[in-house]
């Protein structure tokens, strides 16, 4: 895996736990919107993905009551949901080691660009990257086309030259579309065995962020 020059990092189940915060705006929401309380399993579904898209998943919502149910979302997440999260262990020390073997370090997130940019200024790792994609305020984006931004950005870096972390199939099925490898997460929140991985053929699969450094460094 010594090509490699490009790393590019999910952040939901991947870098940080935001499971809490998520989990309290999505019921929330729930809530202000009327709508039978899924169990928990569903909730934790939400986690990760565009709002929008568990939002027709879930509820097959669309239209104007689409938007209104994901605004009254983002709306609860950026008062103060959004902070609550926590690093995985071991994630600045990873990080760290990645950027002093001079790999290339950006995020593509699903995450709306202020809520990632308010998370990684919390915890103080911003430093560590070279550019920041998360979607837009209205949640245009998708995963493909925030990786395609990170290809754009480090255009002297190839495909081939670069790899996606994330911990489930919508990062996975990116990864694939944007024609860059994959390398799978087991301790976020979709993948849980190495099987419901090995169909979208990554590069390695890890059960601890600190995995990196053994396999990368």
């Amino acid at each position: 895996m010594n090509n490699i020059k490009h790393i590019i990092f999910d952040v939901d189940g991947t870098m940080l736990d935001t499971s809490e915060g998520m989990i309290s705006s999505v019921k929330y929401m729930i809530n202000e919107m009327g709508y039978v309380m899924p169990d928990e399993m569903t909730l934790e579904s939400f986690v990760g993905p565009r709002i929008q898209d568990s939002l027709v998943r879930v509820f097959g919502i669309e239209g104007e009551e689409l938007n209104k149910a994901a605004s009254v979302f983002r709306n609860r997440y950026k008062e103060g949901d959004v902070l609550l999260a926590s690093p995985y262990d071991g994630l600045e020390d990873v990080l760290r080691h990645l950027k002093e073997k001079e790999y290339t370090l950006t995020i593509a997130t699903n995450k709306r660009q202020d809520f990632v940019d308010a998370l990684l200024d919390k915890f103080d790792l911003s430093k560590y990257f070279t550019k920041v994609y998360g979607t837009d305020m209205q949640g245009k984006y998708t995963k493909t086309d925030l990786i395609m931004k990170c290809l754009e950005f480090c255009d002297d870096i190839n495909n081939n030259e670069t790899v996606l972390i994330g911990d489930s199939r919508y990062d996975a099925i990116a990864a694939k579309e944007a024609g860059i490898l994959f390398l799978g997460c087991l301790y976020g929140y979709d993948f849980k065995t190495i099987e419901s991985i090995e169909q979208y053929n990554p590069i390695a699969v890890i059960d601890d962020i600190t995995e990196l450094i053994s396999i990368l460094c």
